[in-house]
């Protein structure tokens, strides 16, 4: 009993932390042209991803500059991984990883790993293309 109590407070804290280090709702000032504020989120200490799941089409989202509309119409937020940028692509919201490559585009359906912090979707743990 003792050891579930210690994983559930475990995780109580990492949820905490990890929404507690998440940048405000994104600002375009001083944003390149092109460039679309992004919501991003830093852990302090390296943190396992949890394995939980979410989808939805990749939409423009006027929290997080990027967030998901799932299959009953709801808009989410999602507070991206630190390395994550968004861009102006022809008209179209584009999602870069770390590395600056398209990962995926607005209108998009997309799986993205993390867990619900109260709301927003903390991401982590990579996003993938379900259909373009």
């Amino acid at each position: 009993m003792l050891t579930r109590l210690s994983l559930v407070l475990g995780a109580v804290t990492l949820v905490a932390a990890c929404a507690a280090n998440a940048s405000p709702s994104p600002s375009s000032a001083g944003t390149p042209p092109g460039v679309i504020a992004l919501r991003t989120w830093k852990p302090q200490t390296p943190v396992a991803c949890p394995m939980a799941r979410t989808e939805g089409i990749l939409v423009r989202h006027p929290q997080s500059g990027a967030g998901l509309r799932d299959s009953e119409g709801v808009l989410r937020q999602v507070i991206w991984p630190q390395d994550y940028s968004t861009r102006d692509d022809g008209g179209r919201l584009a999602v870069l990883d770390g590395t600056g490559n398209v990962i995926a585009q607005e209108g998009d359906r997309v799986e993205i790993g993390g867990q619900d912090v109260g709301g927003p979707w903390l991401g982590c743990g990579g996003m993938k293309v379900l259909a373009p």
